[in-house]
């Protein structure tokens, strides 16, 4: 109790993750409509997936910029701007359906007779178009500025407490899944705007929260060689970038991060295993949502899976802040993905919704363990000035991973069916999950007191 004691009132973790946590459930909530709006205006599903697929390589491209600007200047003056323009954009798209799309159909039920969204008025065929300028500017917008936030995140709490930490960010994300698609769905039964409308309201809760974070890490001086001093930690309102803003942001500097992450042999296995986990298993929940929602069931019911997904995380990061500190590193990695390959292989193979949520469920459970582990010995890693384009680095290659994915997805459910297109996921679950507990200095890593020591023996990078 001491450690959550010193965590939440001795440092502002308790603003950060207020801050954050309402730009999440916003963000939930408008990933969770577009597709749907998209499907049920456009009648296809490779439609919807193709402008998830754009959405993310917009976004996994300029985060390298993004993770330069990140680094430079002040990271709450810059999650300030990204809540603000959250506001704007939410507006925006609210307007956008309200105009061209929100007058109902008198006839038919949406997609194939589905009790999909339906969109009917003169201007209707415009909606899809605008939905994908607005979507297209989400991403300019968080590729730029989304991983400000983790990156912010070291400096507000200490190194030492960095595990627990982001395993309580895990539960946190768990129940933001958990509620964002069946209140997404909810939503939309009020009105098609709704989420949008719900998202700004959130943006402007992350802004108020993310001004009143007052203690934490940053640049107070950078010399010519990019390397920064800290500033005080304590309360201070004054922010402080002097020297940080002299240059537009160099390619080189976008680079770095990337650059490093495939230049380590231990950074450039660990993060090929983690592309190829991030791209299939969030392909794999979106076209199940997408068939949901073709096959007749209600909105609410799109979510299903993915609500499954966040139950299997929340109980796992009920567990992970104490598995952490007692059971080896290694362990909770290299189970977390076994896990992964099996409970998705078991969900491609089994037929009934139901079986399908209880194998996926399963298959999370390490998930918030193995997470911080991995973020934790990350953070250890990297500087505090360079957090934003590691973070960068690691977006562009993941985002990058499951916008293929998604495309490659969407168009194989078109052609050969969701049932075959899922099991090809699995097996990409279970390649990666062979070749991540193939690397020895992985599976041997020990619990975070003896990681020095462990970095050492193994002449893991650090940067």
């Amino acid at each position: 109790m001491a450690s959550d004691t010193e965590l939440w009132r001795g440092t502002d973790y308790g603003w950060w993750l207020a801050a954050d946590t309402s730009g999440a459930v916003g963000a939930s909530l408008i990933a969770f409509a577009v597709p749907l709006m998209m499907l049920a205006t456009t009648g296809s599903s490779a439609a919807a997936t193709t402008t998830e697929s754009i959405c993310v390589v917009v976004q996994a491209v300029l985060g390298l910029a993004g993770g330069v600007i990140q680094d430079r200047y002040d990271r709450r003056t810059l999650m300030l701007i990204w809540g603000a323009s959250g506001v704007v954009l939410s507006a925006v798209a609210a307007a956008a359906v309200m105009l061209f799309g929100n007058a109902p159909k008198t006839s038919g039920h949406g997609v194939n007779g589905a009790n999909a969204p339906a969109f009917g008025g003169p201007y209707a065929h415009v909606l899809p178009i605008a939905l994908l300028c607005i979507v297209v500017l989400f991403s300019v917008r968080d590729g730029l500025l989304e991983n400000t936030s983790n990156a912010m995140l070291r400096g507000v709490v200490p190194d030492e407490q960095l595990p627990h930490a982001m395993a309580l960010n895990d539960a946190r994300d768990s129940t933001v899944t958990l509620a964002g698609g069946p209140l997404g769905g909810l939503l939309m039964t009020v009105g098609h705007a709704v989420p949008f409308l719900t998202s700004a309201v959130l943006s402007v809760l992350s802004m108020v929260s993310a001004w009143r974070i007052r203690r934490y890490w940053k640049r107070a001086t950078v010399d010519d060689s990019g390397h920064s001093g800290n500033a005080d930690d304590a309360a201070d309102d004054a922010i402080d970038v002097s020297g940080a803003i002299t240059a537009a942001p160099r390619w080189r500097d976008a680079l770095d991060g990337m650059i490093w992450l495939l230049r380590d042999r231990f950074q450039r296995h660990l993060i090929i295993a983690a592309t190829m986990v991030t791209g299939a298993s969030n392909a794999f929940l979106l076209l199940t949502a997408l068939d949901i929602s073709q096959g007749g069931s209600q909105l609410i019911s799109a979510g299903f899976i993915n609500a499954a997904s966040a139950v299997g995380m929340l109980l796992g990061a009920l567990m992970a802040s104490q598995l952490v500190n007692r059971v080896p590193g290694g362990v909770l990695v290299g189970v977390m993905f076994a896990l992964l390959a099996a409970g998705f292989t078991g969900a491609a193979l089994v037929p009934s919704m139901v079986g399908k949520a209880i194998f996926v469920a399963c298959s999370v459970l390490a998930l918030p363990a193995g997470n911080a582990v991995l973020g934790g010995l990350s953070n250890t890693l990297v500087g505090k000035d360079k957090l934003g384009r590691v973070g960068a680095g690691s977006m562009v290659l993941q985002y990058g991973a499951y916008g293929v994915a998604v495309a490659l997805a969407g168009w194989g459910m078109q052609t050969i069916g969701y049932g075959p297109t899922c099991l090809i996921l699995a097996t990409v679950l279970v390649a990666a999950a062979a070749y991540a507990l193939t690397m020895r200095s992985l599976i041997t890593l020990p619990t975070p007191d003896r990681w020095a020591e462990h970095i050492q023996r193994w002449s893991i990078a650090q940067f």
